[in-house]
């Protein structure tokens, strides 16, 4: 049987990722295409309306297909850093917008990219300013119609002096609390992972000491990881925006 990196579905089909291979199947896991258009491809996202998926690699490079008939559409470079974007990705809720962690600069600079779906042009850049931060996570919460963004930040030196998560607001970051890095790493494995569709390759590469069942039936989210912080902090605001 194949081993993926990654395998999703939706109610009609499957994404299966190896790495240099994407599988197109059906639910029985079937095999109905496969393309080779990307090296190190192994996360995938499918469109809301399940007309189109999008597959990232960690050189800095994009292909998105189309489910019927199976075909590439695009295929692009979005960052000269060939290195070490395995940053999340995700579609808006209404599948107009594609939003993507991109390092831009250096592997240790990021910036939030959204592309408008019916082209993947670029529709614009943003939170790319602060040099001192890093985006590492986002997800977009259904209950309360908010991304939610994690990351850390840089000190002068160079090295991390704060985790944080906070909500997407007018292309800026809005309400943003400080977290342990503990909570950041193991968000980080945990989103990534189940990005993947928990498979067992991902799993024993991610280094949690949860068994995967658990992980599995677990509801870990960003949303969540916001209230749980939001509720032991009372003071007021740094000019970061930090609450401390």
């Amino acid at each position: 049987m194949q081993q993926y990196w990654s395998l999703i579905g939706n109610d009609k089909y499957n994404i299966g990722c190896t790495g240099w291979t994407v599988y197109l199947l059906d639910k029985q896991n079937k095999e109905i295409a496969k393309f080779k258009d990307l090296p190190y491809a192994y996360d995938s996202a499918i469109s809301p309306n399940g007309d189109i998926f999008v597959i990232k690699s960690t050189v800095g490079r994009l292909a998105v297909y189309s489910f019927s008939p199976p075909a590439l559409i695009k295929k692009f470079r979005y960052s000269k850093v060939d290195g070490s974007q395995d940053d999340n990705f995700c579609f808006s809720p209404d599948g107009k917008e594609f939003y993507n962690i991109e390092r831009q600069i250096s592997p240790a600079k990021t910036a939030l990219s959204i592309y408008d779906t019916s082209d993947f042009s670029l529709k614009k850049r943003i939170l790319d300013k602060d040099f001192s931060r890093v985006l590492t996570a986002i997800e977009y919460d259904n209950e309360t119609k908010t991304f939610f963004l994690m990351g850390f930040l840089r000190g002068s030196a160079g090295s991390v002096c704060n985790y944080f998560v906070g909500k997407l607001n007018s292309d800026e970051l809005d309400d943003v609390i400080s977290i342990t890095g503990t909570d950041e790493s193991f968000y980080s494995r945990y989103l990534s992972l189940k990005m993947r569709g928990f498979t067992d390759k991902s799993y024993r590469w991610s280094y949690l000491d949860i068994e995967l069942e658990k992980l599995k039936s677990a509801e870990y989210s960003l949303s969540g990881l916001w209230h749980y912080y939001k509720s032991f902090y009372r003071g007021s605001q740094t000019s970061s925006g930090l609450l401390i």
